[in-house]
């Protein structure tokens, strides 16, 4: 009986020394419920966060540095070519062809067969001849310059588009820096601010035709050498006038067809043609 006691004293006594365990290490596991809840929130936000984090850390490492739409390299980082590299890159002190358009150089070597030695646009190699793009003199010093100053604005929207059309289709090289369209660093200079302001004026000129053509449709046209040339609107598609408008500061005149009879300079009658005749010689 003592024996037995003595057995349940000691069992007591380890319980209570295994409590006293719990009790320092604060009673619970070593991560709680709560813990492992913040813990995944936390790589949660993390994951969320992580790719604008490291694409803020890039871009606060590239400050200072070039940025151009045709780069591509990851980074966005574009080379800064000056005029004497780019004039050694004619096929002859350099194997390979380059040219530049509004201060962007492109390498144009597997369009040899148009720029090489025996090519019709050679002349535009090694130099920035953005001007000749429109004028077509890219066989004198002269028009092969890079300034667009006193040319109409579709002409800049026009060389634009040519310089998009080598972006597509031609390796991208850097910018032109020092140069016409790029300082020394690769900004900006007044002469590319002017040229892309007169590209903006373009497009809003040619936006603001387009959706003039569609509110006043075209007229009908048909013309023989027997009875001359005669114009007409269909029925119910409204009056044939004269549509006098001005894009890119040059005038448009077309004939266009009106909902009303009403006329005016910007609507002229056509000579002999009454307000309200749907149909009129020219």
């Amino acid at each position: 009986m003592r024996r037995r006691r003595a057995t349940a004293g000691a069992d007591e006594t380890e319980r209570e020394r295994d409590e006293a365990k719990s009790a320092s290490s604060g009673g619970s596991p070593p991560y709680s419920a709560l813990s492992l809840v913040l813990i995944v929130v936390v790589f949660a936000v993390i994951g969320r966060l992580g790719r604008d984090a490291v694409g803020s850390l890039v871009a606060w490492g590239n400050l200072g540095r070039s940025i151009s739409p045709f780069s591509s390299s990851p980074s966005g980082v574009t080379r800064l070519v000056t005029d004497e590299e780019l004039s050694r890159h004619d096929g002859v002190q350099d194997p390979t062809l380059w040219l530049a358009i509004l201060g962007e150089v492109f390498d144009v070597t597997k369009g040899e067969r148009h720029y090489g030695a025996e090519g019709g646009y050679k002349g535009f190699v090694g130099k920035d001849g953005t001007r000749a793009f429109h004028t077509g003199h890219f066989n004198t010093p002269e028009g092969l310059t890079p300034d667009m100053s006193g040319l109409p604005d579709a002409a800049h929207l026009a060389i634009r588009e040519w310089a998009d059309f080598y972006g597509r289709d031609y390796a991208y090289v850097g910018k032109l820096a020092p140069g016409f369209y790029y300082d020394e660093r690769g900004k900006g200079t007044e002469g590319k601010r002017n040229f892309d302001a007169a590209v903006e004026r373009a497009r809003v000129a040619k936006a603001n035709a387009v959706a003039r053509d569609a509110a006043f449709p075209a007229c009908r046209a048909r013309w023989s050498q027997a009875h001359g040339g005669e114009v007409w609107c269909d029925a119910n598609k409204g009056y044939p006038r004269k549509d006098v408008s001005h894009v890119n500061g040059k005038p448009r005149v077309r004939c266009a067809c009106f909902p009303d009879p009403g006329f005016s300079d910007q609507r002229q009658l056509y000579p002999g043609c009454p307000n309200d005749a749907r149909r009129c010689a020219t």
